[in-house]
């Protein structure tokens, strides 16, 4: 004998005679049974790939146990905390893990509504084409039976008449029957996969069921917090410039989804930046042993000796699943030590299926400075950039949507950690074709020198040209790489004209930048000229 799905007592019972089973199942509703108790899931907390789940029961006066049913068996059972009100004292948990067809209470499924829909359009339209049939049977029935036009002689141009309605309604139903008929046959496409993933998942899939033992002086909340691996939110961001004004309206959006199996139907929602699944240690200092090379032959023999044998592919997969992660709301944001929090007011729904639900988080603008950046020896284009301070708080990685005065440049990647060690970040917004750039021609040139030649010296050069054409001045950044030597018997002579503000931009060796301010319509050159000299017998490998 065990607890049943629904709380009542399951009893194994032999092959009985009909008289002797009818006899045991008269009695059996005597038999103490504990009924299941309704819970609901009041709290939530969504990190990236998982989530804390708060579910809330009522336990009456003189209750001497609770049981929970169709629970998510993706619930972390290592992770059950139990509060009760203080009338409530809590006592032994036992949980066990049913197969879903023998719980039928549990037997509603997330893509239920969307089946049900489908099965009441396609009703629908067989009932409008089984309209439609039933009025050409009768056109065609009364075309062939006596009297049909009427009792009496009719008029040949009231018979005419009649025989052009005739045709003509069953012309139009013909032609409307082969478009539903299609209509049809599309729904039940649709429909035939929906059902075939109910069924199996229903067949496959199991519930937790909990007994909690209690003792209930007076009535009181029960409440229980667990772990569910696989809900998940993704930030994502939309950055919008304002040219004229100086400034970047930020927006910070969320997709929620969710296939734990239990539904969240009026729960009070939080997203949260931290992750209960991160390492909670960070990495620890290990010995650094110099030891002397061992000759080839050694390691060619030490290598086959330890060649381990090849990973499962099943293990594969697990290491790399491992390591992956994958409504406008006034949303209160709470900066922790360690995490930024989001707090949706209100109930809201996310059903256990796989789709998304979005929430616009929070919005906040900040100054911008803007110019012009351009890298001729690449491209010979204009992109405009915008600098702002980086944001307090935590700011994971998404996607991130590009406007420049409301009109969309693109899409980009939002990586707060690209500044984590400076105080800016930069954001691209696209290019700007009202400043022109040309890269122009230059001579370049190779000769030996020293004593019989012994080494070897060559010539590059660059010159940009670079055309404001606004209504309004414009601050540009012009940058170059310039040859860095990696060897003390390689020299580099450079000279420019005029002086770049600095020979090593955003801290890269070698990388030129110039910059300066153009009225509109004012024209500025830039130039560079390199002298490489290194000895003759050494090959150069340059890497770009």
């Amino acid at each position: 004998m065990h607890p049943g799905q629904n709380g009542v007592m399951k009893h194994t019972i032999p092959s009985l005679p009909t008289t002797a089973a009818a006899l045991l199942a008269a009695l059996l509703p005597t038999v103490a049974s504990a009924a299941p108790a309704a819970s609901r899931i009041d709290k939530v907390t969504v990190y990236p790939g998982t989530a804390q789940v708060e579910r809330v029961t009522r336990v009456a006066a003189g209750a001497r146990e609770v049981v929970l049913g169709c629970l998510s068996t993706d619930a972390d059972l290592a992770s059950l905390q139990l509060e009760a009100d203080a009338g409530v004292r809590i006592g032994p948990v036992t949980a066990t893990t049913v197969p879903r067809q023998e719980a039928p209470a549990c037997n509603t499924h997330p893509l239920d509504p969307r089946i049900e829909a489908l099965e009441d359009r396609i009703a629908q339209v067989h009932a409008d084409i089984g309209a439609r049939e039933l009025l050409l049977a009768q056109l065609k029935g009364n075309g062939t039976g006596p009297g049909v036009y009427g009792s009496g002689p009719a008029s040949a141009g009231g018979l005419a008449a009649t025989l052009n309605l005739v045709q003509r309604t069953a012309q139009e139903q013909l032609q409307q029957l082969q478009p539903l008929r299609r209509q049809a046959e599309q729904l039940e496409r649709e429909l035939t996969p929906l059902q075939a993933e109910r069924a199996w998942q229903q067949n496959r899939g199991q519930v937790r069921e909990l007994v909690i033992q209690v003792s209930a002086r007076a009535d009181g909340d029960l409440r229980l917090r667990y772990l569910v691996q696989g809900p998940t939110w993704a930030p994502s961001y939309r950055a919008t410039l304002d040219s004229s004004a100086g400034h970047v309206d930020m927006e910070r959006l969320a997709q929620v989804r969710q296939t734990s199996g239990e539904d969240w139907s009026g729960v009070s929602l939080r997203l949260s930046t931290g992750s209960p699944r991160a390492s909670v240690q960070g990495p620890q200092p290990r010995t650094w042993q110099v030891s002397p090379r061992p000759r080839e032959d050694e390691m060619l023999f030490r290598r086959s000796a330890a060649m381990p044998a090849p990973a499962p592919a099943m293990a594969e997969a697990a290491a790399l699943s491992d390591a992956a992660p994958e409504p406008d709301f006034a949303v209160q944001v709470a900066e922790t030590g360690f995490a930024t929090e989001f707090e949706v007011p209100g109930r809201v729904d996310v059903r256990s299926g796989g789709q998304s639900v979005a929430f616009a988080l929070d919005a906040q603008r900040w100054p911008a400075t803007t110019w012009v950046q351009t890298l001729p020896e690449r491209d010979a284009s204009a992109w405009l950039v915008a600098e702002i301070a980086l944001p307090a708080g935590v700011w994971p990685d998404g996607r991130l949507q590009l406007l420049r005065d409301r009109q969309v440049v693109g899409n980009s990647v939002w990586r707060s950690q690209d500044g984590a060690n400076q105080a800016k970040l930069t954001l691209p917004f696209g290019r700007d074709d009202q400043v022109r750039v040309r890269n122009l021609p230059v001579t370049t040139a190779s000769a030996s020198s020293g004593f019989i030649g012994q080494r070897s010296e060559r010539r590059t050069g660059r010159l940009f040209e670079v055309e404001n054409r606004h209504r309004t001045p414009v601050e540009i950044e012009v940058l170059d790489s310039s040859p860095v030597p990696t060897d003390e018997q390689i020299t580099v002579v450079r000279e420019f004209d005029p002086q770049p503000q600095t020979t090593q931009w955003n801290e890269q060796p070698g990388i030129v930048a110039w910059r300066q301010r153009l009225t509109p319509g004012q024209t500025a050159r830039f130039s560079a000229s390199y002298r490489l000299s290194y000895p003759k017998d050494m090959p150069l490998l340059e890497r770009r």
